[in-house]
């Protein structure tokens, strides 16, 4: 009898499910709760573990499998991954991958509408150490409640008509290139010299030949 009921209990102990107790995440281990079983720290199965590695711990309070070779929870792993009351699923639909976040972040890709969200309750990031392409069938846009900043240490080039709603200011230098033209339909005002083909014509240039009456005074000095 007592053999009979020692292969009853590694029978019960090979797959069980349970809660997660605790996590160790400078170990990559977790204990699980079974019934009255609290499991020794046990690895979880993680998406990729070799040269290509995942890092998705679970969380305390989530519903798993333990696996148990020869049926010693000492030498099980955790599957993870059930919904459970506590945590339902957060989509209902086949065409979306969705994840949702502790803080409140979600990310969700829908391959039916072909459509990819990003929901972030702080601030986001992107490095690489080469070129970066964005590239658009449709429009682009990027609003933002505080300032919108672009740094770009060899120059920017934007091949389109361009309109600005709004002040320009210019902290450098203004140049156009010979055979070009510029056309402004309102006033303009400005303050300090105005020049024309190097000579000043400004409120105060002057001109040579000057002569009282209606005759023609001579080129700008």
């Amino acid at each position: 009898m007592q053999n009979v009921a020692e292969l009853l209990r590694l029978i019960h102990n090979l797959i069980r499910t349970g809660t997660i107790a605790a996590v160790d995440h400078d170990t990559a281990r977790v204990r699980v709760t079974s019934g009255e079983l609290v499991t020794d720290w046990l690895p979880w199965i993680e998406g990729r573990a070799g040269s290509t590695r995942d890092w998705d711990p679970p969380t305390k309070g989530e519903q798993v499998v333990v696996f148990s070779p020869g049926g010693d929870p000492a030498a099980g792993v955790v599957l993870t991954g059930l919904y459970r009351r506590a945590h339902p699923a957060p989509a209902n639909s086949g065409d979306v991958w969705h994840r949702v976040f502790p803080d409140g972040a979600v990310l969700e890709y829908d391959h039916a509408a072909h459509h990819l969200r990003a929901s972030l309750p702080g601030s986001a990031g992107l490095t690489a150490s080469g070129d970066v392409t964005v590239s658009a069938g449709g429009a682009i846009e990027a609003t933002t409640e505080s300032t919108l900043t672009a740094t770009a240490a060899g120059g920017a080039t934007i091949n389109a008509n361009t309109l600005i709603n709004g002040n320009l200011t210019l902290n450098g230098n203004l140049s156009q290139p010979a055979g070009k033209k510029a056309t402004m339909a309102g006033d303009v005002a400005f303050k300090g010299a105005v020049t024309s083909n190097g000579k000043d014509i400004s409120s105060k240039h002057a001109h040579d030949k000057v002569e009282p009456g209606s005759g023609t005074s001579g080129e700008v000095i």
